[in-house]
């Protein structure tokens, strides 16, 4: 006898709270949230707040558009432009909120990629339990965290070009950032990494908040944010979240596989613009899709197959 079995949700059914951060590159906020409408379903987070950091007009009406497309999305408006005091208040109370939630940040200058949540939810799940491993991170390979995870694959796969991934820190490192965009956007760079089949996790004492989830281990040992910048506190920007997970002997999980491309550090981001422009990050993004629809007509089509053929058995 034919037994009914109820499909019920998974109990370990992730809705984190996605909290974005946003300021001035204008035209870095509408790859972003491109990037997020394309290869998220946007209908998974709780919630999503925009800190709208002292933002211009323009820049008011892409984020305007964005929230009445969607009933989960919040914008919340602060000046003057600067982490402190404004934002930071506005981030601490948001993160006081969701203490009990799965919080991702994501900053403006940052653009996923297929699968990047699915990949970094999994690896949240594997460490949650960690008592020393609070963050994880996707991989934003222009980011000292994503040098650090991408160093053997480097060396291995480039060793003429040490130079150019090699040497100074990389926030400042301008040669780092248009070598490896270029690397990105013209040479295949992130599936050339992945089938390599790189170790699924990287563990580097250092911050990459550009991408990444935490919960009620961080946000606790983060509050209170401080209130003005001569004010010492661990604060939500990765240099301050480093120096927090080197004082605790914490670690921060880097996913090899869930990709968020952070465009550039302020130091470099000119210099990467007369090189590597937006409008050829773009058609990257839009190759992505392209390849991503392609995926599924044929994961689609094949199951199409499988049912038809399944129906003329039957006969």
């Amino acid at each position: 006898m034919s037994k009914i079995i109820a499909l019920r949700p998974s109990r370990d059914t992730l809705n984190p709270v996605l909290l974005i951060h946003a300021s001035h590159r204008v035209d870095c906020i509408l790859l972003c949230l491109r990037s997020l409408e394309r290869f998220t379903n946007l209908a998974r987070f709780k919630a999503i707040y925009v800190v709208a950091d002292g933002v211009g007009e323009d820049y008011a009406a892409i984020l305007y558009r964005f929230m009445h497309t969607r009933d989960n999305v919040e914008v919340v408006h602060c000046s003057p432009r600067g982490t402190l005091p404004r934002a930071g208040d506005i981030l601490g109370a948001i993160l006081t909120n969701h203490i009990d939630d799965v919080v991702i940040s994501l900053e403006e200058d940052v653009f996923v990629t297929p699968l990047w949540l699915e990949q970094l939810l999994e690896g949240y799940r594997l460490h949650r339990a960690s008592a020393d491993i609070p963050l994880v991170s996707a991989l934003s390979p222009v980011s000292p965290a994503g040098r650090f995870a991408l160093n053997r694959h480097l060396k291995g796969a480039h060793p003429a070009e040490r130079s150019m991934f090699e040497g100074s820190a990389v926030e400042e490192n301008w040669v780092y950032h248009r070598w490896m965009w270029e690397k990105v956007v013209n040479e295949n760079f992130v599936e050339n990494w992945i089938n390599t089949g790189p170790a699924p996790y990287f563990y580097p004492s250092f911050a990459s908040m550009d991408c990444a989830v935490y919960d009620r281990r961080l946000i606790e040992a983060m509050l209170p944010l401080p209130a003005d910048k001569a004010q010492d506190g661990p604060g939500a920007d990765w240099v301050n979240v480093t120096s927090l997970l080197m004082a605790r002997k914490w670690k921060n999980a880097v996913v090899s596989r869930s990709i968020a491309h952070h465009y550039s550090f302020s130091i470099c981001e000119e210099y990467l613009r007369s090189q590597v422009p937006l409008d050829m990050v773009w058609q990257y993004l839009q190759e992505l899709w392209r390849v991503e629809q392609l995926k599924s007509r044929t994961v689609m089509s094949g199951r199409l197959r499988s049912v038809v053929a399944a129906v003329g058995a039957g006969r």
